[in-house]
C-alpha cells in the first residue's frame, strides 16, 4: 500500500446534492462515521458533518431542506494517488477527521477517515512508552451537563462551546457522556428533543487513567468502535477527552521519525547485497544520483552522489529508462551496456506531491550475454546453412526439372518443326511443277512466319520460368497458373490428357516470387501427368480451380489417376521421397513445391484423396490489388 486510493473507506459516503437533510443523515448513519459528502456531476461540492446536525437542530431547520443549502463547508480533497503520510499532515493542519479523494477530473473516489489511518499504520508507529499525559493536558476543564437536561439543552451547550461531546454528571460524579453522533441518531429518530438525555446517553463511561499507554487507548478505540476516550486522574476525577485526532497530531511526527529510521535500516541491509542498487531523486526536470549502496559505489565509483544519472547511463539508454519509469512506474527485464559489462535492471518509482524517487538494482549478466551473444551467431550460422542447402536444393530441383523441360520443348516443337517441313516440301514441289505463284509463295511464307513466332512465344515462356525473381512483388496468380500449363500443354495433348481451368475471376493478386509460383504448379502438373500416364484409362484429366475469399487465394488440381495409398500420403512432401521408379524422380518436387509455398509465399499446401484421383489444395494470403487491375 502505497497510495490513499489503497485504504480509503468501503462505506457509502456520497449522497446527491439536492437530496433532503433527512436523506443524507440516513447516509451518515449507514456509513457510521458520521459524515456526508454532496455530489454534484460526479464532483463534491461540500460535506455536512455531525456538528451540522447540531445546528441544524439549534436552528429549527426543516430536515426536508436541500442539503445542498446547508452542507456549504468547504470540502478538503486530495488527489487519491498521493502517498499515505500526507494524510497526517493534511488532517492536522485543517483540524479535520477524514479527508475526500478525487482523480486526476476532480471527480469524488472516496474518503479517507483517521480509523482507516489507525488499521493502516504498523504497530512500531505509535506503540512506544506514550503515556496520555503526554498528549493531552490533563488539568483541562471538561465540559459536563446534568443528568437531568434535556437533549435540546446538549446540543445548544455543544452548539456555544464547539465541542463534539459532553460528558454527563449525576451529583458532581460522571454517569454517562452524549456525542454529536448521538445527536445525529437521535434527531434521525425524530426523538422529541425535550426528552431527558439520561435515556440516550452511552453508559458506562470508557474511561483511562491519564498514566496509561496511548498504545491501550487505541486497541480500546478499536475495539469498541468509538472515537474518543474519557481521562481520569488518580483520584477518578475526569481532566480530559482524549480522541483519535488528538492521537494523529503526535503520531505525524513519530511517523516520520519511524520512516526515516525504517529507510536507514533497509540502506544498511542494502549495503550488504551481491547487486548494485542505486537511489535517484527526480523531479521531472533532472534526476540526480540520491543515494548508492557499496556494491554501485564500488562499480560505478563513490563520488557520483548528488551527480546527474547520466554519469553512470547513456543518455539514450537513460531516456528509454525514465519513459518506463513514467509510463508504468516499474521497471523489468532491462538489459543495458555500461563499458564492457551487460545488465539486467529492474526497479520502481515512488511518487510524492511534487518529487519521485527511482529505485534501481543492477544484475550483473555480463557472462550471460556473452553465452547467448555466442549461442545467437551459432544458430545464425545454421540457419545460414540451412538456407543454403534449401538455396541449393531448389537450384538441385530446378536442374532436374530442366530435363522434364527438354523433353516439353520437344513436345512443344515437333508439330510446327513438321508443319514447316511440310511448307518447304509444298514450295519446292510447287517450283519443280512450274505452280509456284506469287500469292502461293506469300501465303506459305506468312504461315512459316506465325510457325516460327510460336516458337519463340514458346522459348520466351522456358526462359521467364527459370528466370530467378530477386524481389517480392505482387502478382497475378492466374496469369502463372497459365504460364505453367504453356510449358506442359503440348506433353499433356501428347498423352492424350484434358486439362482444365474454373476460374471465377481474372484477377487472383499474390505477394511473392512469380517463377517459384510457376514452378510449384509445374511441378504438381508434371506429377498429375506422371500419375496418369500409368493408367490405362482412355478418360485422363486434370481439373484446376481458382478462388478467394476474404482472407486467401485457393488454388485446388486434381487429377482422376484413382489417388495415393493411404499409408504413404502424409509422406509425399517429405525430401527424396518420391513414388516413381529409381532414377525417374528426385523425390524433391512436392518437397521444393511445400517449401516455397510456405517460406516464400507465407501459405499453406496439402494433398488428399478425392472419389476419382489426388487432389492438392493451396492457400495463399490473398494481397492488394495489381496496379494493372
Amino acid at each position: 500500500m502505497n497510495n490513499l486510493k489503497d485504504i480509503k473507506n468501503q462505506h457509502t459516503f456520497q449522497v446527491k446534492h439536492d437530496a433532503s437533510i433527512k436523506e443524507t443523515m440516513s447516509i451518515m448513519i449507514k456509513n457510521k462515521n458520521g459524515c456526508a459528502i454532496l455530489i454534484k456531476k460526479n464532483k463534491p461540492i461540500g460535506i455536512l458533518t455531525e456538528s451540522d446536525i447540531v445546528n441544524i437542530l439549534k436552528n429549527k431547520i426543516n430536515l426536508d431542506t436541500p442539503v445542498y443549502k446547508i452542507g456549504q463547508k468547504k470540502v478538503i480533497t486530495v488527489n487519491q494517488n498521493r502517498p499515505i503520510d500526507i494524510a497526517f499532515d493534511i488532517l492536522s493542519k485543517n483540524n479535520i477527521r477524514r479527508i475526500v479523494l478525487v482523480n486526476k477530473k476532480d471527480e469524488y473516489t472516496g474518503v479517507v477517515t483517521q480509523e482507516n489511518l489507525f488499521e493502516y499504520l504498523e504497530e512500531d508507529v505509535y506503540k512506544v512508552d506514550l503515556k496520555i499525559n503526554d498528549i493531552v493536558k490533563t488539568n483541562k476543564k471538561v465540559l459536563t451537563i446534568d443528568v437531568s437536561s434535556t437533549i435540546y439543552d446538549t446540543l445548544i451547550l455543544m452548539q456555544e462551546h464547539r465541542v463534539g461531546s459532553i460528558v454527563v454528571t449525576k451529583n458532581n460524579h460522571q454517569v454517562g457522556i452524549i456525542t454529536e453522533k448521538d445527536i445525529l441518531n437521535i434527531t434521525f429518530k425524530e426523538i422529541n428533543l425535550k426528552s431527558n438525555i439520561e435515556e440516550y446517553m452511552n453508559k458506562p463511561i470508557i474511561t483511562v487513567n491519564s498514566n496509561e499507554l496511548v498504545t491501550n487507548v487505541i486497541d480500546i478505540m478499536k475495539l469498541k468502535n468509538i472515537r474518543r476516550v474519557v481521562v481520569l486522574d488518580k483520584k477518578n476525577n475526569v481532566v480530559n477527552i482524549l480522541t483519535n485526532r488528538d492521537i494523529l497530531k503526535h503520531i505525524k511526527g513519530n511517523y516520520s521519525r519511524i520512516l526515516q529510521n525504517k529507510i536507514k535500516h533497509a540502506q544498511e541491509i542494502m549495503n550488504f547485497l551481491p547487486e548494485a542498487i542505486i537511489e535517484i531523486f527526480d523531479n521531472e526536470k533532472e534526476q540526480i544520483l540520491y543515494w548508492m549502496n557499496n556494491k554501485a559505489k564500488t562499480i560505478f565509483g563513490d563520488n557520483l552522489l548528488d551527480r546527474k544519472v547520466t554519469s553512470i547511463f547513456g543518455k539514450k539508454d537513460w531516456k528509454k529508462i525514465y519513459k518506463s519509469f513514467q509510463n508504468k512506474s516499474i521497471l523489468t527485464n532491462t538489459i543495458i551496456k555500461i563499458g564492457d559489462s551487460s545488465y539486467e535492471l529492474s526497479g520502481t518509482l515512488s511518487k510524492n506531491l511534487n518529487n519521485n524517487y527511482i529505485k534501481i538494482i543492477f544484475k550483473d549478466v555480463t557472462i550471460h550475454e556473452k553465452e547467448k551473444n555466442l549461442l545467437q551467431e551459432e544458430v545464425d550460422k545454421e540457419i545460414k546453412k540451412r538456407l543454403d542447402n534449401e538455396y541449393l536444393l531448389m537450384q538441385q530441383s530446378k536442374l532436374a526439372m530442366m530435363g522434364e523441360m527438354i523433353a516439353h520443348i520437344a513436345h512443344q516443337w515437333r508439330q510446327p518443326l513438321s508443319q514447316l517441313g511440310g511448307i518447304f516440301m509444298n514450295l519446292e514441289a510447287s517450283y519443280n511443277f512450274d505452280e509456284l505463284t506469287k500469292e502461293y509463295m506469300n501465303t506459305r511464307i506468312k504461315n512459316g512466319n506465325e510457325l516460327l513466332k510460336y516458337m519463340s512465344t514458346t522459348i520466351d515462356d522456358f526462359s521467364n520460368f527459370f528466370e530467378p525473381n530477386r524481389k517480392k512483388e505482387v502478382f497475378n496468380a492466374s496469369d502463372y497458373i497459365d504460364n505453367a500449363i504453356n510449358i506442359i500443354d503440348m506433353s499433356l495433348t501428347y498423352n492424350h490428357i484434358n486439362i482444365k481451368v474454373n476460374r471465377k475471376s481474372e484477377i487472383y493478386p499474390i505477394l511473392g516470387y512469380p517463377s517459384e509460383f510457376s514452378q510449384v504448379i509445374l511441378n504438381i502438373l508434371i506429377n498429375a501427368k506422371d500419375a496418369l500416364c500409368e493408367k490405362t484409362s482412355n478418360y485422363k484429366n486434370i481439373e484446376i480451380s481458382i478462388e478467394k475469399d476474404k482472407r486467401n487465394i485457393i488454388v485446388q488440381i486434381e487429377d482422376n489417376a484413382g489417388g495415393i495409398k493411404e499409408e504413404i500420403i502424409n509422406k509425399v512432401f517429405d525430401m527424396y521421397f518420391t513414388t516413381k521408379k529409381s532414377k525417374e524422380g528426385t523425390g524433391l518436387g512436392l518437397y521444393i513445391s511445400r517449401l516455397i509455398i510456405e517460406t516464400k509465399l507465407n501459405g499453406k499446401i496439402k494433398i488428399k484423396n478425392s472419389k476419382v484421383g489426388a487432389k492438392i489444395i493451396i492457400e495463399i494470403p490473398l494481397s492488394k490489388k495489381i496496379k494493372s487491375e
